[in-house]
Parts: structure tokens; C-alpha cells; sequence
């Protein structure tokens, strides 16, 4: 089977995409509003870019319109928040807080504080304005670095880069003094509705060469 992104529906491209491009980790992504409202939304379309400098990227697509309003489109609250504060935070995600990050992950009202409805708990950051969630084992305070726009219609989005400008990370993860991998029962995202636990690990040493 071959298949032309062009001559097929967007919804099959989207399965075809989510269902293969996984496990995807998920950012947690908190912000504030130029108002002082927070957010909180999870997106699994994200990953590290670059280390030096440290860059975190993850893309939020647009709400669908409604039905006859002849928009392209909402950006998302995180997407309009980053705009207007250049700001963000982003919290990794654990099996623990799989249902909390769940609850999150509603088109909601702006004016509904998501760290409220989860019933997790909003810590300040060190750098940036936006709080992170005081249960993540790790969580990224970021700066933007740069957003990209797509083409502006219902099923687009932008890709969001941030820089990392401070580093949380819960001293029950630390081991001789740095990040124990081990202990992160970290959550990925796989097609529809399913997520995976990165428990079950595979040590693997890359080939010597020369």
C-alpha cells in the first residue's frame, strides 16, 4: 500500500501519523494570560530540538471552528498566552499523572483554571511568570525562542520553540548527584485515545567504529 498525503482525507493522514509517530512524549505545558490567568494543556506533538541552546518545541493545533462561522480557526489558550507573555512552562508527565493530565486536555473556557480542575498543584518558577506543577518530577521554565505558523486553515497549527532558562527537577529522581532515568515512569502518547508507559526498558550500546 502506497498513499499520497494529498489524495487522502485529513482525518486518515492524521491516524496514519499518530498511529506510527509514537510513542510521542507529552509536554505539559503551563502558562498565564497578559491578564494573570493561568493554563494548563497537555500536547503531544513535542520534543527536545537542540541542546546548545536548549530548545524545547511542541505544536498546538487550532480549535476547530464552529460550524458556519466561516473562521480558519482559535489558536489554542497556550498558543495566545505564549504570544502575548513569551513565556512557558513545561511539565513532564508520569503514569501517576496520567488522568490529572487527561482532565486537562478539554477545549475549556479561558477563564477555567486547569490546575483547579485537575487538582494539582501550582508551584512558582524561578524565571518565568507561568507556575509549573508541583507533582511533575521535572519541569522546563522556558522563554520563547521563536514561533513558526502554518498555513492558516482548520487543520493547522505552529510550532512553538522555547528556551530552557531553568531546570526543576524533584531530588527523589536524583542519583549520585544527577537525573536517574530509571525512576521516571513517564507516560508517552500513541494513536486515538491510547498512551504507554516507558517503564519497560531496552539498554542497548550503539556499534564501535574504527
Amino acid at each position: 500500500m502506497n498513499v499520497s498525503p494529498t489524495e487522502i482525507t485529513h482525518s486518515e493522514l492524521y491516524g496514519i501519523l499518530l498511529n506510527s509517530v509514537a510513542p510521542r512524549p507529552i509536554a505539559w505545558v503551563s502558562t498565564l494570560s497578559a491578564a494573570g490567568r493561568p493554563n494548563l494543556a497537555p500536547f503531544s506533538f513535542f520534543n527536545a530540538l537542540c541542546v546548545d541552546p536548549p530548545l524545547l518545541g511542541f505544536a498546538p493545533g487550532l480549535r476547530q471552528p464552529k460550524q458556519g462561522d466561516g473562521s480558519h480557526g482559535e489558536p489554542k489558550d497556550t498558543l495566545r498566552n505564549i504570544r502575548e507573555t513569551k513565556e512557558f512552562v513545561v511539565n513532564v508527565v508520569t503514569h501517576d499523572l496520567l488522568q490529572p493530565m487527561n482532565v486537562t486536555s478539554g477545549e475549556y473556557d479561558p477563564s477555567v483554571n486547569e490546575f483547579e480542575l485537575a487538582k494539582v498543584t501550582p508551584l512558582p518558577s524561578r524565571l518565568v511568570r507561568p507556575a509549573r506543577v508541583a507533582e511533575s518530577p521535572v519541569s522546563f521554565e522556558c522563554k520563547l525562542y521563536q514561533i513558526l505558523d502554518f498555513s492558516p486553515a482548520p487543520t493547522s497549527g505552529s510550532l512553538v520553540i522555547g528556551e530552557v532558562v531553568s531546570i526543576h527537577i524533584d531530588d527523589a529522581h536524583i542519583k549520585n548527584g544527577r537525573l536517574d532515568r530509571n525512576s521516571l515512569d513517564l507516560i508517552g502518547r500513541m494513536g486515538g485515545i491510547q498512551y504507554t508507559r516507558t517503564a519497560d526498558r531496552i539498554e542497548l550500546a550503539r556499534p564501535k567504529v574504527g
